[in-house]
C-alpha cells in the first residue's frame, strides 16, 4: 500500500481534465508556425496600434489637445520659456525705451535704453506670474483650443480658407500678450497699437496640408483597424492552438504585457531624439523634456493599460494550469464555485469596484471599457466554476477546512521538531506521518475523495 505514497510528479498533482506539458498534443508544423507568426505579428501590430491611438486622441482631439497645453502652462520650465516669447513680442512691436524716455524729466531722458533693459527682468518675472492666474490660463487654454479646431478641420477637409488663402494654422496668443502689457502698467492707448500679427506662434504652413490630410486620414483609419486586427489575430492563435489553448492563452497575455513595455521604452527612446532635435541650447532642454513628457501622457497611459489589460489574461491562464499551485487554489476554491455562485461573483464584482475605485489607468473610469472589463471577469468566472465543477466534483468547504487543520498541524509539527524547539528532536510517530502524507496528496489532488477515505481507514485499522 506504501507504494501509492511515493512523493508525487508534477504529472500526478495535475487537474485530472487538464493534460501536463509533458503530455500536451503536439501540433502539425505548419499549425506551429502559423500560431507563432500571428502572435508575433500580432504584437507588432499592437505596438504600432498603441502609438496610432495615442496621436488619433492627442492630435485630432481639440478637448486633449487643449487639456495638454494647460498642463503645459503648469510647468515651471514651458511657462519660462513662454514668459521669454511674450515679453520678446513685448519688445519687438512697443517702443518701450521710447515710453520710458517720455516719462522722464529732460536730465534723465539719456537713461531711458538702460531703464528700458533693466525694465525687462522685471517683465518676464511679471509675466511669469501672469501666467499662473485663471484669467490669463484660461486665454491660453482658448487660444490652444482655437487652435486646434482650426488643425482638426483643416487635417479633415473641413476647411478650404489656409488653401485658398495661403495662411498658416498659427496659434494666436496676442490677447495674452494685450492682457500682459496691461498687467505691467502701459498705457491702453499703446497697448491697442500692438499688431494684430504679434504674438503668434506658426503651427502649419499652406504647403504643408496635403501631407497633414493624408496622414490624419491613415491615423484615424489606423487606430481604429490596428488594434482590431490585432486582437483578431491573437483570437485565431488560441483558436488553432487546440489542446494547447490554455499555453496559448497565456502567450497572448505575455504578448500584451510586451507590447505595452514597448511602447513605453520607446516613448522615451524617441523622446530623447526629439528633445534633442528641440532643444538647441541647455537652457531650452528642461521646457523640451518637459514638453515631450507631457505631450506624450496619453501614450504612456494607453501602453500601461496594455499591461495590466494582459496582466490579468497570464493570471487566468496560470490559474487554469497544472501547477501545484493552481490545483490547489481550484480545489480550495471548489466548493464555492460550484456550489455558491452568488459568493464567486460577488468576490469578483468587489474587486472590479475596488479595481475601478482605485483608477490605475484613465479606461478604468470610462463606461465602455469598464463594461468590457465586467464581461471578461464574468466569462473568466463562469470557465473557472466549470472546470473546478469538473475537476472536483466531491470536494466540500468541510474537506478544504480539514486540509487547512492538517496543514497547521505539519507546521506545528515541524516546528517542534526543529533545532528551535529547545526539547531535541520529537519522537517520530508513524501513524501521524502516514495521516500527514495521505492529507497532503489528497489537497494537492494525487488522490480523489475515495482514495483517501480508503488509504485513512486502512491506516488507521493497521
Amino acid at each position: 500500500m506504501w507504494h501509492d505514497l511515493r512523493r508525487p510528479t508534477v504529472d500526478a498533482v495535475a487537474e485530472p481534465d487538464t493534460p501536463t506539458p509533458e503530455h500536451l498534443p503536439r501540433l502539425p508544423r505548419g499549425r506551429r508556425y502559423a500560431i507563432r507568426a500571428l502572435l508575433a505579428v500580432a504584437t507588432i501590430l499592437l505596438v504600432l496600434g498603441i502609438f496610432a491611438v495615442w496621436a488619433n486622441r492627442q492630435v485630432l482631439n481639440a478637448d486633449n489637445w487643449s487639456e495638454t497645453s494647460t498642463q503645459l502652462l503648469e510647468n515651471t520650465a514651458v511657462r519660462t520659456q513662454v514668459s521669454g516669447f511674450l515679453v520678446d513680442q513685448l519688445y519687438a512691436n512697443v517702443n518701450v525705451a521710447a515710453e520710458v524716455q517720455a516719462a522722464l524729466p529732460p536730465r534723465l531722458k539719456p537713461l531711458a535704453a538702460p531703464a528700458a533693459g533693466g525694465l525687462r527682468n522685471f517683465a518676464q518675472q511679471a509675466t511669469d506670474r501672469a501666467l499662473q492666474r485663471p484669467r490669463v490660463q484660461e486665454f491660453w487654454r482658448a487660444a490652444n483650443r482655437a487652435t486646434a479646431e482650426q488643425f482638426i478641420n483643416i487635417a479633415e477637409g473641413n476647411s478650404k480658407a489656409i488653401t485658398s488663402s495661403g495662411n498658416a494654422v498659427v496659434l494666436d496668443l496676442r490677447v495674452v500678450l494685450t492682457d500682459i502689457a496691461a498687467r505691467l502698467g502701459l498705457p491702453s492707448s499703446l497697448v491697442a497699437k500692438i499688431p494684430p500679427g504679434a504674438g503668434r506662434i506658426k503651427i502649419l504652413t499652406s504647403n504643408q496640408v496635403g501631407t497633414l490630410q493624408d496622414g490624419a486620414s491613415a491615423l484615424k483609419g489606423l487606430a481604429l483597424v490596428l488594434p482590431a486586427i490585432a486582437f483578431l489575430m491573437f483570437v485565431a492563435a488560441v483558436y488553432l492552438a487546440e489542446g494547447r489553448r490554455r499555453r496559448t492563452l497565456m502567450w497572448v497575455g505575455f504578448d500584451l504585457v510586451l507590447a505595452g513595455a514597448a511602447a513605453l521604452v520607446a516613448r522615451n527612446v524617441i523622446g530623447s531624439s526629439v528633445v534633442n532635435s528641440l532643444a538647441k541650447t541647455e537652457a531650452a532642454r528642461p521646457a523640451a523634456e518637459a514638453v515631450w513628457s507631457i505631450g506624450t501622457r496619453i501614450l504612456r497611459d494607453v501602453g500601461q493599460a496594455v499591461i495590466i489589460t494582459g496582466l490579468p489574461v497570464l493570471f487566468a491562464a496560470w490559474l487554469a494550469g497544472p501547477t501545484r499551485p493552481a490545483v490547489a487554489a481550484r480545489r480550495a476554491a471548489a466548493p464555492w464555485l460550484r456550489e455558491r455562485p452568488d459568493i464567486a461573483y460577488g468576490v469578483a464584482g468587489v474587486v472590479l469596484v475596488l479595481i475601478v475605485w482605485w483608477g490605475p489607468i484613465p479606461a478604468t473610469r470610462k463606461p465602455i471599457p469598464v463594461l468590457i472589463m465586467v464581461g471578461l471577469v464574468m466569462l473568466g468566472v463562469h470557465a473557472l466554476r466549470r472546470q473546478t465543477a469538473e475537476e472536483f466534483p466531491d470536494v466540500t468547504a468541510a474537506t478544504v477546512g480539514a486540509g487547512v487543520k492538517a496543514r497547521m498541524v505539519r507546521a506545528r509539527s515541524a516546528v517542534g521538531r526543529g533545532p528551535a524547539a529547545g526539547n531535541g528532536a520529537r519522537p517520530a510517530d508513524p501513524l501521524l506521518e502516514r495521516l500527514e502524507r495521505l492529507s497532503e496528496l489528497h489537497d494537492r489532488g494525487a488522490l480523489t475523495d475515495a482514495e483517501y477515505a480508503a488509504e485513512k481507514a486502512a491506516a488507521l485499522k493497521a
